[in-house]
């Protein structure tokens, strides 16, 4: 899959920001640095320095921070270069340019995940350790961020798999070890038997745990809904901190269903704008609003926006049509323009979003709605379909009689857990069967 090379590429995105970061790694790093910058990195190993870029004509591409890592010490293990450029895609395209204009040997864009797999085979991570970076930027969780970093930080022994790995390839090296000795007195098949059968209910047991665990809930729905023009578009923009929803005096402005997700407090919620409630409804404003009331079965709390021109009936209205019971808060907007008399919660859009989390009691709504989303788990999604994928084998092994056969089944279990650590080969299994014979033997 992947080749051999100096390689390059973005780690940041491609788009307006701060700065776009590309990363280099392999032999010719100090090469490049020093055509590009004219500068001899050699001696600045770790050190952030401030340089220019030339082009091929001499002409400044830009000023930058540049990093160079000598080799081992560095991610992949090999020499690398950390750049970042001002955050234009139109420089970050020149810079991709210069690299290939510079024609050195090998000099190649990066395949997904190269760096990692570079930093595996020179040792600088464990296979686990390299999915748990992807696991840390991709999950879902708390619980699971926690996890990946975890087995980043303190290495593969912190997952719940390492006693059933440990347990296969002890169980694989008896059953390899006594093959031979099928006739013999000593060879006792009713023992494997048993130990495969604990095997497996160890497997159970830890799936079962680790699902309730890994499958709890870890997000707050929360829709907002009101007759039109009451400020439901204003309001999610300002929870969401971005102007998504586009806010005008003009009634029905909201044809369709917004989401976004956002968190606070280490809280995850995901918000869904809506269109206006009003008797008399476009075609496209019917559409959306139907939508709405479908996407509604999955919220968990409502947010029933109300001002001074909101009557009882279109409240009424409302929690009909959303089939919304004790699960919503009734919030009245616009409370800089007029005076409310009720206990209700009072927006006010001027203030800041600070202050409106806190009017909306977002923590305590989370917190009814998710319970115990904070619980320490060993596994991810992945390693939870590794156990899955594993107790495929239960029934066919604890009824087979053939130990041929179920030595290949075990070398199978073995090769989906190197799937996990890396291969499991024969020499981890001799090693464990002649470790028990007798010191000079």
């Amino acid at each position: 899959m992947f080749k051999s090379g100096t390689i390059y590429s973005n780690f940041t995105p491609l788009v307006k920001a701060p700065v776009i970061g590309y990363r280099i790694s392999g032999d010719d790093v100090l090469n490049i640095l020093k055509i590009i910058t004219k500068k001899n990195f050699s001696k600045y190993h770790s050190l952030v320095q401030i340089v220019k870029i030339y082009k091929k004509d001499e002409s400044i591409l830009d000023e930058c921070s540049v990093v160079y890592f000598k080799s081992p010490k560095s991610f992949t293990g090999e020499d690398v270069c950390e750049i970042f450029l001002h955050g234009s895609p139109l420089i970050a395209s020149q810079f991709e340019q210069l690299l290939k204009d510079l024609k050195v040997p090998g000099l190649r864009l990066a395949k997904n995940g190269e760096f990692s797999y570079r930093s595996v085979l020179n040792s600088k991570n464990s296979l686990k350790q390299a999915k748990a970076i992807n696991g840390i930027i991709s999950n879902e969780s708390f619980s699971g961020l926690e996890y990946n970093k975890r087995v980043l930080f303190e290495g593969d022994i912190v997952s719940g798999l390492v006693p059933l790995r440990e347990e296969v390839i002890n169980l694989f090296s008896e059953i390899t070890a006594s093959i031979d000795f099928v006739d013999d007195e000593h060879f006792n098949f009713n023992q494997i038997k048993k130990k495969i059968r604990k095997f497996f209910n160890n497997c159970n047991n830890l799936l079962h745990k680790s699902r309730t665990n890994i499958e709890q809930k870890n997000i707050c729905r929360i829709m907002l809904v009101g007759p039109v023009n009451v400020g439901k578009s204003t309001l999610f923009n300002k929870i969401i901190d971005k102007d998504r929803a586009i806010v005008t005096d003009i009634k029905g402005t909201t044809r369709d269903i917004l989401s976004n997700e956002f968190i606070i407090n280490n809280k995850k919620f995901e918000i869904f704008d809506t269109a206006g409630q009003r008797s008399k409804q476009s075609k496209i404003e019917k559409y959306g609003y139907k939508k709405a009331q479908k996407v509604s079965k999955m919220i968990d709390h409502f947010f029933v926006l109300i001002d001074k021109n909101t009557k009882k009936s279109d409240i009424l209205v409302l929690l009909k049509d959303f089939m919304i019971n004790q699960n919503y808060s009734l919030i009245e907007t616009k409370s800089d323009i007029y005076k409310y008399n009720s206990h209700n919660i009072k927006i006010n859009y001027c203030l800041d979003r600070d202050k409106i989390y806190q009017k909306l009691k977002l923590s305590s709504i989370y917190h009814k709605y998710v319970k115990n989303n904070q619980k320490k788990t060993d596994f991810n999604l992945e390693e939870i379909d590794l156990l899955a994928r594993i107790l495929e084998y239960e029934h066919d092994l604890v009824n087979e009689n053939d130990i041929l056969i179920i030595a290949q089944q075990m070398r199978n279990i073995l090769d989906d857990f190197s799937y996990e650590f890396g291969y499991i080969n024969n020499e981890d299994v001799y090693d464990r069967v002649f470790s028990k014979f007798c010191i000079g033997k």
